[in-house]
């Protein structure tokens, strides 16, 4: 690629499942009643930005997540399968409590940072190629200058932010220096490159719309041994 490209990543809205700390990956569950208010703060935002191209997972949190903002822009949104969130297998849809009672091994792996092989799913270095692979072939194909928003969730987007940043991390993800991406916040990438221009943008999430930071255990760096 020999021109510039702005990709805006959007991780979707609250998402049933998201508040009781769910492993949801692919399963196909919908906004929640804050998700959908956030759908339109995004679309608020991002109205005025010369935007040309809208890009999203297929799963449909993801797709109501920009709905609101390409209504606006008069776009079609355009889905990948290669944008879903990390496909959690025998995970799908348990909380950490009974991940932990029916592999514990397995559990206390992850929960001290390894990026383990979800049983019938994938590893997060699975999630960094597959999506490194779409966003970059979507890049390829648009114009120079083009801004595209790209619609994903929240492992696939921390992955291409670390990417960004030239972030080598081949543990759990959720334990590296960038912590956990917000729902509904915008980060944004420029190609080639790549360059990490903003992470974590959550400043139209206001009157109640910022959810909290939910993940199935404390966040930030840790090391085999430390407190749980």
């Amino acid at each position: 690629m020999d021109h510039d490209v702005t990709l805006l990543l959007v991780r979707h809205g609250e998402a049933e499942g998201n508040k009781e700390r769910r492993f949801i990956g692919q399963s196909d569950v919908p906004l929640s009643e804050l998700g959908r208010r956030q759908a339109l703060a995004i679309a608020d935002r991002l109205t005025e930005v010369p935007i040309s191209r809208i890009v999203s997972s297929d799963l449909q949190r993801a797709r109501d997540t920009v709905n609101p903002l390409a209504e606006m822009l008069q776009l079609a949104v355009e889905t990948y399968k290669g944008l879903r969130e990390i496909e959690n297998g025998e995970w799908s849809g348990l909380l950490a409590s009974e991940i932990e009672q029916l592999w514990p091994e397995m559990w206390d792996k992850y929960r001290l940072g390894e990026d383990v092989p979800r049983p019938g799913g994938e590893r997060w270095a699975d999630v960094r190629a597959r999506v490194v692979e779409t966003v970059t072939e979507v890049a390829d194909g648009a114009a120079p200058g083009e801004v595209v928003v790209v619609s994903t969730h929240g492992g696939p987007a921390l992955q291409l932010v670390m990417w960004a940043a030239g972030v080598i991390w081949d543990g759990n993800i959720f334990r590296g220096s960038f912590g956990a991406i917000l729902n509904a916040s915008i980060s944004t990438i420029r190609l080639p490159g790549p360059r990490l221009l903003g992470y974590n943008d959550v400043g139209h999430l206001a009157g109640g719309l910022l959810a909290e930071v939910r993940l199935p255990f404390r966040p930030g760096p840790i090391t085999p041994g430390s407190p749980k």
